[in-house]
């Protein structure tokens, strides 16, 4: 994804390890500017939390009042439960800090290791290319060349119309709970938007947060739902406006492979993993068309594909787009030699 502003500062200074510490400074000052946006955001809404931890405390002794009048319960016993675990709940999110100051020191190394793999990787590419067009025959290569600057070019879709979808995502949302009347408005909106990058789980996560939030901190009931409304709206606007036009027809990956690409990020790569499911996914279709046995899966990696079932036998019923034309030559052309 640097590789273009590489290649624009390459064409200005002749010199790539110039041109790609320009790149990296490119892309390094709007990602800090971003950081600092909602570490500043944070340190306002984590400085309400005593008037919330309040509010949640009284609402959990008029919960459990109810609870003990409906099944005749202890009101001893529940009290104590409450200051045992609504303190340690409460507690959570200090734990958490504490664990992430721990852990400072490894993801600082694993971020100059990105950077380092990063520098070089863009510094030697020209090679690593060659030597894959090295390992086919000649009359191959023009093939894989092309694929090779349409991977670059879905790349470099999908960081900026990530970005853009983001920033559109952040308004909407942003000024959607303004105008509902939530607190730190735009921190919300936003960090929704940063969100989407991981489809389903980010959503969920991004509607949560300030759903609960105004559970705590609204005096009025309708709130916290008419923030649940905005989301529901905003996604049928993002869903069918927004990442069509856009993100753009190679991008969209169907539900069930999108759920499948998140499961195995996760599970090889954690967070990591899941927030570059969509990316490889998009790049794996783009490759899978360029040969004639991986095409149908492709179409089957494809969005709408409830409305395309037909085309697998109408399109794809040949032996050459055959898993087993791997291992087996079709009988008709044996019988040709």
């Amino acid at each position: 994804m640097l590789k273009p502003i590489v290649s624009f500062f390459e064409a200005k200074f002749r010199n790539r390890t110039v041109s790609i510490l320009a790149a990296f400074l490119i892309a390094v000052v709007p990602f800090f500017a971003t950081i600092l946006f909602f570490i500043n955001q944070s340190r306002i809404l984590f400085s309400d939390l005593p008037s919330v931890n309040e509010k949640v405390n009284n609402f959990a002794s008029q919960l459990m009042d109810w609870l003990n009048q409906q099944f005749q319960l202890d009101p001893e016993t529940s009290s104590r439960w409450i200051s045992k675990n609504l303190t340690a709940v409460l507690d959570l999110p200090l734990s958490l800090l504490q664990e992430g100051v721990q852990s400072g020191t490894a993801i600082m190394i694993y971020a100059i290791m990105v950077v380092l793999i990063t520098y070089f990787l863009l510094l030697y590419r020209t090679a690593f290319k060659n030597y894959f067009l090295a390992q086919i025959h000649p009359d191959s290569r023009k093939i894989l060349a092309e694929l090779f600057d349409q991977i670059q070019k879905l790349a470099k879709r999908y960081l900026m119309g990530q970005a853009l979808v983001i920033l559109i995502l952040g308004f909407l949302i942003g000024s959607g709970l303004w105008l509902i009347g939530v607190p730190h408005a735009y921190f919300w909106g936003f960090l929704a938007g940063f969100l989407e990058i991981i489809p389903y789980v980010g959503t969920t996560i991004g509607v949560i947060l300030p759903f609960s939030y105004m559970l705590m901190v609204s005096d009025t009931i309708w709130q916290p739902w008419a923030v649940i409304g905005l989301y529901v709206l905003v996604q049928q606007i993002e869903g069918n406006l927004i990442t069509p036009n856009i993100m753009g027809p190679s991008i969209r990956i169907n539900p069930l492979f999108i759920i499948i690409g998140l499961f195995l990020g996760g599970f090889l790569w954690g967070v990591s993993g899941m927030i570059l499911a969509l990316p490889m996914l998009a790049i794996s279709k783009e490759v899978f068309r360029t040969f004639y046995v991986f095409e149908p899966i492709s179409y089957l990696m494809e969005d709408g594909l409830s409305r395309k079932g037909h085309i697998f036998l109408e399109k794809f019923d040949h032996f050459k787009y055959r898993i087993s034309s791997l291992f087996f030559k079709n009988k008709e052309e044996e019988k040709e030699e």
